[in-house]
C-alpha cells in the first residue's frame, strides 16, 4: 500500500486524533513484537486504516494506556489494551504486502533500487513466510491477487475497472476475512480500487518516462501530463470508488470508532485525491 488513506487532521477532535495515533502506535508495537524492530519501518497510513477498520467492524472499542516510543524514548505513545488479534493480523498483512512490494520494485525499479531491493529481499521473504504461517488464508488471497494483477497488467488493458479489480478484490477479502459480511467486503473493495487508481494517477509522469504500464496512460493515450478534461474524468472514477466505500460503510453494522472512520472516509480520502490531482502528493 502507498499511504493514500489518511485522516484529515484539522477536522478531528483531539481525542479522535489521539485514538488514531494510538492505533498507529499499537500496530507499530504489534509489528515489532511479531516480526522484529525493522518491520515497523514498513508501516503505512493505509495499513493503519486497515487495522482501524478491522477493529471498527469487529465492534471493538479500544482502551489505551500510555507508554514510551522505542524509537524516541522522550515521546509518549498511547497503546491499545485490547484488539490484539486484529492488530496482529494487520501486522502480518503489512509484512506480506511488503514482500510483494520488494519483488515489484525489483521488476520495475531503477538499477540502484533493484540492487537495494535484492539486498532487502531475503529479509522480506523470511518475514513473509512467518506471516503466512500465522495467516495462511490471507497469504493465499494475496498470492492469487498478485499473480492475477500481473497477468492483467501484461494484457495492457485500458479499463480502470479491470486493472484495479485484482487489488480491490484482495483488499475486500482480506478486510472481510473472518466476518463474512458483504458490506465489509464492498467497503474493502472500494478502498482497494481507490488506492490502486490513486497510485496510477500519481505515477502517470513517471510511468510515461519509464514506459511502465499505467492504465490511465493506456486509456487516454497520454504522452505527457493529463489535461483538465482527463483529470476530471479520472476524478469522477475516484469519486465513484469513494461513493461505494461510503455506501458500504453506512450499511455495515456494529461499528465502533465511527468519528475517526468517518473523518478518513468522507474527508481524508477526498483531500488525498485533490492533492494528487494538483500534483502535491509524495509517497
Amino acid at each position: 500500500m502507498f499511504g493514500y488513506v489518511r485522516v484529515n487532521k484539522p477536522e478531528m477532535k483531539v481525542k479522535e486524533y489521539e485514538a488514531y495515533r494510538g492505533i498507529y502506535c499499537s500496530l507499530c508495537r504489534s509489528m515489532r513484537k511479531s516480526f522484529g524492530m525493522l518491520s515497523a519501518l514498513t508501516l503505512s497510513y493505509d495499513l493503519t486504516f486497515f487495522a482501524l477498520a478491522r477493529l471498527s467492524f469487529g465492534g471493538k472499542i479500544p482502551s489505551f494506556r500510555s507508554g514510551r516510543c522505542p524509537y524516541n524514548p522522550s515521546k509518549k505513545c498511547n497503546y491499545c489494551q485490547n484488539g490484539e488479534e486484529e492488530l496482529r493480523y494487520s501486522a502480518a498483512v503489512s509484512m506480506m504486502m511488503f514482500y510483494f512490494k520488494v519483488r515489484d520494485n525489483i521488476s520495475d525499479g531503477s538499477l540502484l533500487r533493484k540492487l537495494i531491493m535484492y539486498l532487502v529481499l531475503p529479509y522480506a521473504l523470511i518475514k513473509y513466510k512467518k506471516a503466512k504461517k500465522l495467516y495462511k488464508e490471507a497469504a493465499l488471497i494475496i498470492e492469487k491477487a498478485m499473480e492475477e494483477q500481473s497477468a492483467t497488467e501484461k494484457s495492457g488493458t485500458d479499463s480502470p475497472d479491470r486493472a484495479a479489480h485484482c487489488s480491490a478484490d484482495a483488499l475486500g477479502r482480506l478486510l472481510d476475512l473472518g466476518f463474512g459480511n458483504e458490506n465489509i467486503y464492498r467497503f474493502g473493495y472500494g478502498t482497494g480500487k481507490f488506492v490502486y487508481l490513486c497510485d496510477a494517477l500519481d505515477d502517470i509522469e513517471k510511468d510515461i518516462k519509464k514506459k511502465n504500464y499505467n492504465v490511465f496512460v493506456k486509456k487516454y493515450n497520454l504522452d505527457s501530463t493529463p489535461d483538465g478534461q482527463v483529470r476530471e474524468e479520472i476524478k469522477m472514477s475516484l469519486n465513484m470508488c469513494l461513493a461505494m466505500v461510503g455506501e458500504a460503510y453506512g450499511k455495515a453494522e456494529n461499528k465502533s470508532l465511527s468519528p475517526v472512520m468517518e473523518n478518513i472516509i468522507y474527508e481524508g480520502t477526498e483531500n488525498t485525491m485533490n492533492e494528487i490531482l494538483k500534483g502535491k502528493v509524495k509517497k
